[in-house]
């Protein structure tokens, strides 16, 4: 049951180009299975879409020339994902799994299926030796050629190597303990929970899914990376700041800065998308959060609700390519190259409206959970250049494989 629950999962990705994590908790709350095979079925979900170019690399032999439904190939991946990577189920189990899963699409499917599975087994792994450098981290990590290719220009082959292993790592289950309801103290006294590395509001969760305990139902706790959590903290907002948060969905940064103030002064948080807001709203009373005003709006036309120079801080955390999540959201890999070109003239123009909209004196912290230093230092230079007014104070660059978390980058300016 496992194994066919992913396979719905990866047809609905391949047919949709759904969010993983989005399409794998809607079938699993359908779904009736056990706990193991939950956590089998999102080992094969996250796994075979984390390795895929190097599972179609292995696979592209066994099927050249032929013509392979869709439903089929993904049917091929999954079962290669595991033969190759899941060393402690029997082979003859996934095959027999695949061609069970086969026989519903018709007999010589299931041949073929079970043909080229078999074929695999018997035969040695196909050679990267003909591959040049960045090639092979392309295939070996499963990144498309033109993202090795940037990280490359950007960091240099030894970092970028780094990088992309990193992403194929499981993530950490980290969160960040609610100050507003109880001390990392306290909780550190529990035996699920134990120090963050680069945090000082971080908890490392040890076991299961962090969502699902009391702690974080009562709002003890709540669900962030470690990177994340720098950047309220960067920011420094007093209690008796006006604050603005202009792309505080779902709500991490912002709950981060409440707790910060106490409670105190006023926050303005907004998001494009109203689905979103009541994800932001929920999580304000989940975690006994009173000083937030939160409503939908484009924030790239805020100078129209507010007169200039009215904040004391703000924080953009600006829409980005998320290639600092990758070990989270694998999909995003597989994004075409050109999603950036509508994101860093959106980035700059919010960086705009921050600019109008902070008072002299105040700070403001643009942050992105990317790694793209397009979107990142060069888009402060950028602004500088034409802001020359505007001070950098601080900025950092976290890459993933540096404290095992997710890559981030902040930058902490001054206005005047």
């Amino acid at each position: 049951m496992a194994r066919e629950n992913a396979y719905m999962i990866l047809n609905q990705y391949f047919e949709d180009e759904s969010f993983l994590n989005i399409a794998l908790n809607e079938q699993l709350k359908k779904s009736n299975l056990k706990r193991e095979d939950k956590d089998l079925c999102t080992t094969i979900v996250y796994g075979t879409i984390q390795n895929l170019l190097y599972i179609q690399y292995q696979l592209q032999p066994y099927i050249k020339g032929k013509r392979v439904k869709k439903k089929i190939r993904t049917l091929l991946y999954m079962s290669l994902y595991q033969l190759i990577y899941l060393d402690k189920i029997p082979e003859y189990a996934i095959i027999n799994e695949a061609v069970k899963i086969a026989k519903k699409e018709g007999y010589q499917t299931s041949q073929f299926v079970n043909a080229v599975l078999r074929n695999f087994t018997r035969n040695e792994r196909r050679s990267l030796e003909e591959l040049d450098e960045l090639e092979k981290i392309s295939i070996m990590t499963s990144h498309p050629l033109w993202m090795v290719k940037m990280f490359n220009k950007q960091y240099g082959l030894e970092k970028t190597k780094m990088i992309c292993e990193e992403d194929n790592m499981p993530p950490t289950r980290s969160g960040r303990v609610n100050t507003l309801k109880t001390t990392k103290e306290e909780l550190l006294k529990e035996s699920c929970f134990e120090e963050g590395t680069l945090s000082q509001d971080a908890l490392l969760y040890k076991r299961g899914n962090l969502a699902y305990t009391s702690y974080y139902k009562e709002g003890k706790v709540t669900i962030q990376d470690e990177s994340s959590q720098l950047v309220a903290r960067l920011l420094d907002p007093q209690k008796t700041d006006y604050v603005l948060d202009m792309c505080s969905a779902p709500g991490s940064k912002t709950t981060h800065l409440a707790a910060l103030m106490e409670n105190q002064g006023k926050i303005e948080a907004y998001d494009l998308y109203k689905h979103k807001v009541k994800l932001i709203e929920h999580n304000l009373k989940r975690l006994g959060v009173k000083n937030v005003h939160v409503q939908a709006g484009d924030s790239t036309k805020l100078i129209e609700r507010y007169p200039p120079e009215t904040f004391d801080c703000i924080l953009l955390d600006a829409p980005c390519s998320g290639f600092g999540v990758l070990k989270r959201k694998p999909e995003i890999k597989y994004h075409d190259s050109s999603v950036m070109d509508g994101l860093i003239p959106l980035q700059a123009l919010l960086l705009e409206n921050a600019y109008n909209l902070l008072k002299n004196d105040g700070t403001m912290v643009y942050s992105t959970c990317t790694i793209n230093k397009k979107e990142n230092g060069m888009m402060i230079e950028h602004f500088i250049q034409k802001h020359p007014d505007m001070k950098v104070i601080e900025q950092r660059t976290i890459l993933n494989y540096e404290y095992h978390t997710d890559g981030f980058y902040m930058c902490k300016m001054k206005k005047g």
